[in-house]
């Protein structure tokens, strides 16, 4: 699960004014529903009654001390209690107020931050991010009023000393698989300055194009991973999405396939389920997700009968 902090704050850290927002940014308010759809969202009490309802479509939960119920949503007394309680879920949104900005920081690996430019009276401030936080993304809008930029912050944690090229790696498969992008890009290139390998070559290069980085250096490394190693299935997979992140949607699908029929599995059946590129099941008077037309069609994809 990640836990992320999503906010909009001005130039001087304002969050809050006497229990609303300093300023009215439809376009912040469009983008919060967005970003947070779908999702577990975590606030305090005093968010909440400035809020004044569940937000919809989302898993609202609030924290208050005295745990009095909330029609609509779950109420907990303190923030390991809910954390506990959305075990399972992909990402959760803490939305404030300060307080709980301030107790969850130490926990969050990801912020989603509007800054609002301009100074504001305020009494609720959003905490300083720690070094660890390196910006992911950022969108600059000029024709806000106030303007806005909208910032993407992910946290980078300290490796220790003697770490060698397979921990390095495996921590950045296991942030890879967390959706944590700009972490496993970041021990996936320390791998490869202690150990050169194709395969952690490959998972760089797909990390990169992830989160934002320079889309031109991630497909030559993921094009010479290939030609390094043309049949291991993760090479393949990584090139299939690298291409495809960079616009070769063709040739990104050549190498997905080429990867099933090398034996690649459900991760290679998910990336063409996700280009469109489905066909009509094996077995047509059952689900898609049926284990029989699940495996029928790996079959034959392996085949070339499919």
């Amino acid at each position: 699960m990640i836990i992320s902090m999503i906010a909009a704050m001005s130039e001087n850290r304002v969050i809050g004014s006497n229990g609303g927002l300093p300023w009215n940014i439809p376009a912040d308010l469009a983008r919060f529903r967005s970003v947070t759809m779908g999702h577990a969202v975590l606030m305090g009490r005093k968010t909440y009654e400035s809020i004044g309802h569940p937000l919809l479509g989302r898993r609202n939960i609030v924290l208050s001390r005295t745990g009095r119920k909330i029609e609509g949503c779950e109420v907990y007394r303190t923030l390991q209690q809910a954390l506990v309680a959305v075990e399972g879920e992909e990402e959760i949104f803490i939305c404030g107020g300060g307080e709980l900005f301030r107790e969850a920081l130490p926990l969050s690996q990801r912020v989603y931050l509007t800054i609002v430019h301009g100074n504001y009276q305020g009494d609720v401030y959003f905490p300083e991010l720690p070094e660890s936080f390196v910006a992911l993304h950022r969108e600059e809008f000029s024709d806000t009023v106030p303007p806005t930029s909208f910032v993407v912050f992910e946290k980078i944690g300290r490796l220790q000393p003697g770490t060698d090229a397979q921990d390095l790696r495996q921590k950045g498969l296991e942030a890879a698989n967390r959706q944590l992008y700009f972490l496993a890009r970041c021990c996936f290139e320390q791998a490869l300055a202690l150990e050169e390998s194709a395969e952690t070559s490959s998972d760089f290069a797909f990390c990169l194009a992830k989160s934002g980085g320079d889309c031109r250096l991630a497909l030559q490394l993921a094009e010479k991973a290939l030609q390094q190693d043309p049949e291991r299935v993760r090479v393949l997979l990584n090139a299939g999405r690298v291409r495809i992140l960079c616009g070769e949607k063709g040739k990104g699908l050549d190498a997905l396939r080429k990867g099933v029929q090398l034996g690649g599995g459900p991760e290679f059946i998910a990336e063409l389920a996700r280009c469109g590129t489905r066909k009509a099941p094996p077995i047509k008077s059952l689900p898609r997700t049926h284990p029989l037309n699940r495996y029928l069609g790996l079959l034959l994809h392996r085949m070339n009968l499919k």
